[in-house]
């Protein structure tokens, strides 16, 4: 016998145990099908605002109360796993090789403020098997440990197992990452990938990593470099630092490690093992070593090629890639499970509206294609732009000021839009989060936070050509950044780039400020709530 779903999800990851979940509890028949079983490895690891608030979000529209349960680091202690970390700042920490560390080089934004405490550091074999098994909860068929054969389009999708069985679906939701299925049928991926980022990795889970608070003196910043995600930059790339251990009540004695390196400055060597090449590393930076001293790694060291792909369509008759399908960019700045719950959560009600009308049409869900493909777009040149930065400290602080603002935009419209949302119930407000004219960019409603943002990416641009000197480049960035009283920053943020340091809350709280009073009309609207009703929001979603 044939198995027939409306919805069939290929791969049960976060992204796709998250959307397979809240299709069933909606009442839509799901398939879900992964080559791996749970649990098992996976990066993308770290938290920011945008991914848990629309974890929040996406839990309180659609009534699917175990995204909200993995959106606070209380709620996954509670409920789903005591292996997870937490993460009140994102670190960075500049090293040159072949001297030690100035302790005064380094930024440390904060991120732990709030009525939903620290952002977390996430387990993920445990995370996604909690979400998986929360997907066949509410319906979802699964199938684990067996790949796809073939799958064919026509008035329906039929989708043979390697086991022999055949499945039927009205729609594909493909979620499984860089090999795609579907990229792989319909022959997606860009060749050579588009990206300007281009960067590989080296990867494991540490046992023994010293705190780097620890080995190295303090330098004043606002809190622990070991309660954060702490990335040590240098010339040519960076290394990434994410504790599981890092709070009391840990049940996990990991640490995820990973170096990041343009292949331009270190191509993958022949004939050299990922262990070797990180003892290599670790010979160049004296602090660095410090912190490793005695470390293990639990498991193999993974060495990829080019992390960066792309594909020239994402969204197709019958089917649609989500954000880690349709491509990668780098792991800096952990935004990868953000753009798949942006993806998600502009998908949902398009694919209910289209199932109601029974058209599944490409047309129909043309907007995912935007989304999707301006999403990288974006996130590329921030990457692209840090990868230059990373070959002077001083650009890197000045560049760094352009992520910064872009990344507490980007939660601005989240969170606003959550806490109207739990405060009226009104379905109609989460339109406005695509209603801008510049859907994918960090503020898609500002058109000129765009134009800003492609200025200052030019600058980098300049210094990579070679045209433009890092120390000519901090002085054009801040000019166009509002660092100054004769900047032409359309966004007037003078008073708060001026007073950046450290992205200390007192910086954040001078952001929103501005939001709320001299902030653009089309920002406004995302302060239109009573931040009364905050406490009673945040322990609903802490008790889910």
């Amino acid at each position: 016998m044939t198995t027939h779903v409306e919805v069939m999800v290929l791969g049960s990851g976060i992204g796709g145990s998250t959307v397979a979940a809240i299709l069933a509890r909606q009442g839509v028949s799901v398939g879900i099908v992964d080559a791996a079983r749970h649990p098992r490895f996976a990066l993308g690891e770290s938290t920011i605002g945008e991914t848990s608030f629309l974890l929040r979000m996406l839990a309180a529209r659609w009534d699917v109360p175990e995204l909200a349960q993995v959106s606070t680091s209380g709620g996954i202690r509670e409920h789903a796993s005591r292996r997870c970390g937490i993460k009140t700042n994102f670190g960075f920490v500049y090293h040159r090789a072949g001297i030690d560390h100035d302790p005064y080089e380094v930024t440390q934004c904060s991120v732990s403020e709030g009525p939903f405490g620290p952002e977390s550091h996430l387990m993920r074999a445990d995370i996604d098997k909690y979400l998986f098994e929360a997907s066949v909860k509410y319906g979802a068929v699964a199938r684990e440990g067996v790949r796809v054969r073939a799958i064919d389009f026509g008035d329906l999708v039929r989708i043979e197992l390697d086991d022999g069985e055949e499945l039927t679906a009205d729609y594909v939701i493909d979620a499984t990452g860089r090999t795609s299925v579907l990229a792989d049928r319909f022959g997606l991926r860009d060749e050579p990938c588009r990206f300007r980022t281009d960067s590989r990795t080296i990867f494991t889970h540490m046992r023994g990593v010293r705190p780097f608070d620890a080995v190295e003196e303090s330098s004043g910043q606002p809190s622990l470099w070991h309660e954060g995600t702490l990335h040590h930059l240098f010339d040519g790339g960076c290394l990434w630092v994410i504790p599981f251990d890092n709070h009391e009540g840990s049940e996990s004695d990991l640490v995820s490690v990973g170096l990041s390196l343009d292949t331009g400055r270190f191509p993958k060597p022949d004939g050299v093992t990922p262990e070797q090449e990180w003892a290599e590393f670790l010979s160049r930076y004296p602090a660095v070593a410090r912190q490793f001293e005695g470390a293990e790694s639990a498991f193999r060291w993974i060495s990829t090629g080019r992390t960066q792909f792309s594909s020239k369509q994402t969204v197709g008759d019958r089917w649609v890639l989500m954000s880690h399908a349709a491509g990668a960019i780098d792991a800096l700045f952990s935004r990868g499970m953000a753009n798949t719950m942006a993806v998600i959560e502009a998908f949902v009600p398009r694919y209910l509206a289209a199932r109601e009308d029974r058209d599944f049409s490409a047309q129909r869900f043309a907007y995912l294609e935007t989304l999707n493909q301006n999403i990288l777009e974006n996130n590329d040149k921030l990457i692209a732009g840090s990868y230059i930065a990373f070959r002077d400290f001083d650009l890197w602080r000045a560049w760094s000021k352009m992520w910064y603002l872009a990344w507490n935009l980007g939660v601005i419209r989240i969170a606003g839009t959550y806490y109207r949302y739990l405060e009226t119930g009104d379905d109609t407000l989460f339109e406005r989060l695509h209603g801008g004219p510049v859907p994918g960019s960090f503020a898609p409603d500002l058109p000129v936070a765009q134009a800003q943002f492609e200025a200052c990416y030019e600058v980098m641009e300049g210094v990579e050509r070679g045209e433009v000197t890092p120390e000519e480049a901090v002085t054009r960035l801040a000019y166009l950044l509002g660092d100054g009283e004769a900047s032409p920053s359309p966004l007037n943020l003078h008073d708060v780039l001026r007073r950046w340091h450290d992205g200390s809350m007192e910086t954040q709280r001078l952001i929103y400020q501005w939001g709320r009073t001299a902030g653009p009309e089309a920002l406004r609207q995302f302060f239109e709530y009573d931040r009364a009703t905050i406490p009673a929001a945040a322990e609903r979603v802490l008790h889910a």
